[in-house]
C-alpha cells in the first residue's frame, strides 16, 4: 500500500536537504568571492562585503564599484589634506637590464610609509617613468638621464590601469587617509657596454614583488664601464652595489678627475704641512691669524679623491684604477632633502 504520509515526510525532507545544499553553496561561493575581492584591492572586509551585496556577488562589477568609490573619496580626502605637511616618504629604485629609475614619493608619518599600499603606489611611479621613457632608449648608443619633476609625474598614464599617476596617488589617499605627494624621479639607461649599479639604504626588508622596486631613505644609481681587463674576476652587479653605498655614505657631488702622482704629492704637503704646524705650536706659540694660509686643497665633494667607505685606506680613484672601471654618471636620493 502507498503511503501518502511518509511521501509527503520525505519530499519534504528532499526539499529541505536542496534548500540547505543550495544556502551552503551560496555562503562558501561569497566568502569565496570576499576573500578574492579583499586580497585583490586590499579595501576592508566591511566595504568589500557591502560591494558583493550590492552587485549580487558579481567580483568583477564589485571591483569596479568599489575603485569608484575610493577615487571619489580619495579626491575630498586629496583637497582636504592637501595642506598638511609630508615629511616622510621612501625613495625607489627599479632597474630593468640597461635601464633604470629613481623615484621619490611622501607621505606624513613612517608607519604609512612602511604599509604595502604606500609602497606599491612607489613601485607603480618607478615602473612608470621607466615605461615612458624607455623609447628613447631603443636602438640608442648613448647615455640618457633624465630628470622628472613631480607635476610632470602625475601626468604620465599607468598602462597597466589605464589611469594617469595622479589618479592613481588620489585612489592611494583614499585608502591610506593620510597625505600623499609624488615630488620627483630620475630615468637612466646605458649603451650596451655600461653598467647600472644600485644601492638603497633602508631597515626595510620589503620589496614590492610585482615591480621589483626596492625602498629606502636613501638610494642611489651609478652608471660605470669596464676600460680594461686586470686579470681577474669582476663582478658588475656587486662592483656597482659598493660604488652605491659609497655615494649614500659619502654624498658627493660629482665624478672629478684624479692624477696618481699629484694626489701623492699633495697628500705628502698636506702631512708636511702638519708637522710643521704642530712644531711651531710647541716651540714659538705663533697664533692662528699669524700662520700661513694652506696652499692645497682638496675637494672632498668629488668622488674620486674621496676615501673609499668600505676601505679608507684607498681613495674612489686607486679603486677605479686597481678594477680598470671608469664613472659615467650618478644619482644620489636622500628622501625630504632640499631641491635646488
Amino acid at each position: 500500500m502507498f503511503c501518502f504520509r511518509n511521501f509527503h515526510i520525505n519530499t519534504l525532507c528532499v526539499r529541505f536537504f536542496n534548500t540547505a545544499s543550495i544556502q551552503n553553496a551560496v555562503s562558501k561561493a561569497k566568502k569565496s568571492n570576499l576573500a578574492k575581492l579583499r586580497k585583490k584591492t586590499g579595501f576592508s572586509f566591511a566595504n568589500c562585503k557591502k560591494a558583493l551585496d550590492k552587485f549580487e556577488n558579481n567580483l568583477e562589477k564589485a571591483e569596479v564599484w568599489l575603485k569608484e568609490q575610493a577615487q571619489k573619496e580619495g579626491w575630498a580626502k586629496a583637497t582636504k589634506l592637501q595642506h598638511r605637511a609630508m615629511a616622510q616618504g621612501l625613495v625607489g629604485v627599479l632597474c630593468e637590464k640597461n635601464t633604470a629609475s629613481m623615484v621619490e614619493v611622501n607621505c606624513e608619518t613612517d608607519f604609512v610609509a612602511k604599509n604595502d599600499k604606500f609602497q606599491t603606489l612607489v613601485g607603480q611611479v618607478a615602473a612608470v617613468t621607466i615605461n615612458n621613457f624607455k623609447h628613447l632608449s631603443e636602438n640608442n648608443a648613448n647615455h640618457v638621464k633624465i630628470p622628472v619633476s613631480g607635476e610632470d609625474l602625475n601626468k604620465m598614464m599607468s598602462t597597466e590601469h589605464q589611469k594617469s599617476l595622479q589618479e592613481l596617488l588620489v585612489l592611494a589617499i583614499g585608502q591610506l587617509g593620510e597625505n600623499a605627494a609624488i615630488r620627483r624621479a630620475v630615468y637612466l639607461s646605458t649603451p650596451a657596454d655600461v653598467f647600472i649599479g644600485n644601492y638603497v639604504h633602508s631597515t626595510l626588508s620589503t620589496k614590492d614583488s610585482k615591480h621589483k622596486c626596492v625602498f629606502g631613505k636613501y638610494g642611489a644609481l651609478v652608471a660605470f664601464k669596464k676600460t680594461r681587463d686586470v686579470g681577474k674576476a669582476f663582478n658588475p652587479t656587486e662592483f656597482g652595489r659598493r660604488l652605491g653605498q659609497h655615494i649614500v655614505g659619502m654624498s658627493p657631488t660629482s665624478i672629478g678627475t684624479f692624477d696618481d702622482e699629484k694626489e701623492i704629492k699633495t697628500e705628502a704637503k698636506r702631512e708636511g704641512e702638519e708637522k710643521d704646524r704642530t712644531s711651531e705650536d710647541q716651540t714659538d706659540g705663533d697664533t692662528e691669524e699669524a700662520r700661513p694660509t694652506e696652499s692645497w686643497t682638496i675637494d672632498e665633494t668629488e668622488m674620486v679623491k674621496q676615501e673609499f667607505l668600505l676601505d679608507p685606506s684607498v681613495k674612489v680613484g686607486e679603486l677605479l684604477k686597481e678594477e680598470g672601471v671608469e664613472i659615467v654618471d650618478f644619482v644620489r636620493y636622500q628622501c625630504g632633502e632640499e631641491l635646488e
